[in-house]
Order: structure tokens, then sequence, then C-alpha cells
């Protein structure tokens, strides 16, 4: 996982975290659903419980750029409710998602009562410099752009398994061309090449690591 907080789930203690779910109602979504879209009024968060989604914004052109993959644990939406702007990205699932649907007006009461505004603070940072890691990564090759995603996504989903890491996070080669800026056909070459070096493998809905040190040092 990552080493900074970016949720306030995180940082919630067991007490909290039930207080927060207490004032919301659980959902459940199909895969392949858009849960908040980008431009619509923020009125309510949602707290992943189960499954796991995709962060998308419209790029000048029209095109889809993914800009995270966030799963169990996470609070989605919770920028703008707390700033009062519309919904910045859209979110849809990936997965079948079951979570726990939380209004604005409760949100802040409950940030409030436990003083939380410095923690909403520090994770609208770290998605903001997630987001300038965006202009980083323009500046790279398709493979190593694709290195780099891959890195991010063992990071916070992966699962070592022996000297493997597995990514049991459900992500298409489109999914994986939209987050890095670059066509499905360029991804597919990088995905073989990265096959051939021995560097990953890939199957129906999962991408194993093998070598983490070889794929970090394609980002350097």
């Amino acid at each position: 996982m990552v080493s900074e907080a970016h949720s306030i789930v995180e940082v919630l203690q067991e007490d909290q975290l039930r207080t927060l779910h207490s004032r919301g109602v659980e959902v459940r979504f199909p895969e392949g659903q858009a849960i908040f879209w980008e431009g619509q009024p923020s009125r309510s968060v949602l707290v992943i419980e189960r499954g796991h989604v995709k962060v998308t914004q419209r790029a000048a052109g029209g095109a889809e750029v993914i800009l995270a993959v966030r799963g169990p644990g996470e609070v989605m939406g919770d920028e703008g409710v707390l700033m009062g702007e519309a919904r910045s990205a859209t979110v849809t699932t990936i997965t079948e998602v079951v979570g726990v649907d939380v209004a604005a007006d409760a949100l802040l009461s409950f940030v409030e009562e436990e003083r939380l505004w410095p923690v909403m603070y520090k994770a609208a940072v770290w998605r903001r410099r997630e987001s300038d890691q965006q202009a980083v990564l323009a500046r790279l090759g398709v493979k190593n752009r694709l290195a780099r995603w891959l890195l991010e996504l063992a990071a916070e989903f992966g699962t070592l398994k022996g000297g493997d890491c597995v990514l049991d996070v459900p992500i298409s080669q489109h999914d994986l061309a939209n987050r890095i800026g670059a066509s499905r056909d360029a991804v597919a070459i990088a995905l073989r090449q990265l096959r051939e070096q021995g560097l990953v493998s890939t199957g129906r809905r999962r991408i194993t690591v093998h070598d983490l040190k070889a794929l970090r040092a394609l980002t350097l």
C-alpha cells in the first residue's frame, strides 16, 4: 500500500467508521456502471466496501483519461462535497461494487464533529500530486509509462506470492491505454515486450509482475 494516507477511512477509529456508516445507506452497483459523472452536483459520497472503480476525466479532445483505480476503504466524491463544487471526475465500476452512500450534509457534519478537516486537506493534496504525475508520464515512452502505472497498481493492490506480485484488479488493455495516454495497439505491443522480457505475465482479468526491480528500472 502507499505510505501516505489519502482516504479518511485509513485514519478512522472503529467507532468513527461505524458512525460514518450509520449515517448512510448500503448500495450495490454492477460492473460497468457509472456512479458519479464529471460536472454533476456533489450531493453524496460513496464509501467502498467491496469492489473496484476507475476515476476518469475527459481530455480537451474528448478522450477519456483514467486518473486512478480505487478499491475497498476508499471514499469517492468527498472533494466535491467538502469544497461545495461539482464532480471533478467520473467514477465507474470495474467490478461489482458494494458500499455505503452518505449524503453531503451527513458527511460534512461528521467531518466537523470528528475534526477531520486536516485529514481531508491532506487527501486533496495527495490527489493533486497524483494528477500532476500525468505531466511526468507524458514525457516517457509507452512501455515506460505502462511500467510506471503497473508499479502504482502493485503498490496499491498487489499481493505478493512467492517472488511475484499479483494484480487482481480487472484492468483491460483499453483501460491501460486510457490511463497512460496511448493507443490500445501501442499498449498491446508494450505488454508483449514486457512478457518477452519475463517481467510480467497476463491472464484474464489478472496481471502478474515477476520482477518489480527490473520494472522499476524502466521508469528511471
